[in-house]
């Protein structure tokens, strides 16, 4: 079956169901103009809690919308997880998200060997690079988690501004997701990739692929745990 770009499938939704686009307006409180030219194509996907509500009013369904819109699989993990924070866990179809199972974690965790510790401070090898993380297991590896909502990007090195400029990194953009007010960056380093959620001003994504950017990843945002002994 051919995949339907979003815009035709709101306008298929609508059709099917009888309604008008000022009906469905009124319905989901997204603007008449806005929804013409999304199903136009020529505007993108709304935001999270708007979609949700043109799922609801045409019998959607809310994940292959987000598909349609553009978004992996693995962003949609996230993004439902953090609507159902925000809404205080009151969405039924979110419960089977958890912040600490969704691919766009996994895709963020690594096995990584100690280099050096100071107390509860560690040194671990990166890739090619050296990160600083918290961890008070005396393992020589350690598996660590980089949050996606943590790793900031900036298009200039910001080294001067952080105290030691620990934890900044070169990064190129491979891969740019939008959906709404969220974008995914997909960045290379030196001997690794990382994911990062970043927020989509009106103008639209805030990178493009291939730009040159850096990257800071707080030490006290990684997520650390011993790394099973090997056999």
């Amino acid at each position: 079956m051919t995949k339907l770009a979003f815009g035709e499938i709101v306008r298929e939704g609508r059709l099917r169901k009888g309604v008008s686009l000022r009906r469905l307006s009124a319905q989901t409180g997204i603007e008449f103009s806005r929804l013409s030219r999304i199903e136009n194509g020529t505007r993108p996907a709304p935001e999270l809690s708007l979609l949700r509500k043109l799922a609801r009013a045409l019998d959607l369904d809310l994940m292959g919308l987000l598909v349609s819109a553009g978004t992996s699989r693995e962003v949609v993990d996230d993004l439902l997880w953090d609507e159902r924070l925000r809404l205080g866990d009151a969405l039924p179809d979110a419960a089977a998200y958890r912040p600490g199972d969704s691919a766009l974690a996994r895709k963020n965790t690594f096995r990584v060997p100690v280099m050096s510790r100071h107390g509860a401070r560690c040194h671990v090898r990166f890739g090619r690079e050296t990160l600083t993380v918290f961890s008070f297991s005396t393992r020589e590896k350690l598996e660590i988690e980089i949050p996606p909502e943590v790793v900031i990007v900036f298009p200039a090195d910001p080294t001067s501004v952080f105290e030691r400029g620990e934890n900044v990194f070169p990064m190129c953009i491979r891969k740019v997701r939008r959906l709404g007010q969220v974008t995914n960056l997909v960045l290379e380093g030196q001997g690794f990739a990382l994911n990062a959620l970043e927020s989509t001003p009106d103008e639209g994504p805030p990178f493009g692929v291939a730009e040159k950017v850096f990257v800071f990843v707080p030490a006290a945002a990684v997520r650390t745990r011993p790394a099973p002994e090997e056999e």
